[in-house]
């Protein structure tokens, strides 16, 4: 009988009629020796014995045990709102920054309906009358500016940079830049400033006491 290399228990039947009377088939298992041990499988040796770390390929080393862990990359943070560049107005000795539209007049108020922020109010003297209570409103365009007459009694007059001077027609509205010069009477002018201009936002504009 010849030793079965793979080491596997074999189903012979049993040819010896007088040690086993009643011909069964008998299982025995093959005793276990050298030559019958498992066989095991192993890749080609061209490469270093395989060790038991589990590093992944193309992933960063495992720090050791014990050791703080890798410092990643630095957190983004989130970038400031940059504030959008408008032109500002002279009026007077003040200068205010286009940051809402402003109404310029003797005694200005808020329109019945507002759209959008609400205007901030800026009172003029006028001995004579010539401005009217709520003269011109004043607004940003990008960092040009637009100036709409607010169908004042005596008009407003715009002398822009470049150009001859004129009249806006009651209630017309005019797209001007910075240089422009608007007059509404008595004296009274809306300088348009630079929106380069460093002005605080909301630069308050005291109130002239009221005239009759």
């Amino acid at each position: 009988m010849s030793d079965d290399l793979l080491g596997d228990t074999v189903i012979r039947p049993r040819l010896d009629r007088a040690a086993d009377p009643l011909g069964d088939t008998v299982i025995r298992p093959r005793p276990v020796g050298p030559a019958d041990d498992d066989t095991v499988l192993r890749g080609a040796l061209a490469g270093p014995e395989p060790t038991t770390d589990d590093t992944v390929r193309g992933a960063p080393p495992r720090p050791p045990l014990g050791a703080a862990p890798l410092a990643g990359p630095a957190p983004r943070l989130p970038a400031e709102p940059r504030t959008a560049r408008v032109p500002s107005v002279r009026i007077g000795d003040h200068v205010v920054r286009l940051d809402r539209p402003v109404i310029v007049g003797r005694r200005p108020t808020l329109p019945r309906v507002v759209r959008g922020p609400e205007p901030r109010l800026v009172t003029v003297r006028s001995a004579s009358g010539q401005v009217s209570s709520s003269h011109v409103l004043v607004q940003a365009s990008g960092e040009a500016a637009v100036v709409e007459d607010l169908r004042s009694t005596n008009g407003t007059v715009v002398r822009p940079v470049a150009g001859a001077p004129f009249r806006m027609p009651a209630g017309g509205t005019a797209v001007v830049l910075t240089g422009t010069v608007v007059e509404i009477g008595d004296g009274n002018t809306v300088e348009i400033l630079s929106p380069h201009l460093r002005a605080a936002p909301g630069d308050p504009v005291p109130a002239p006491p009221d005239w009759p």
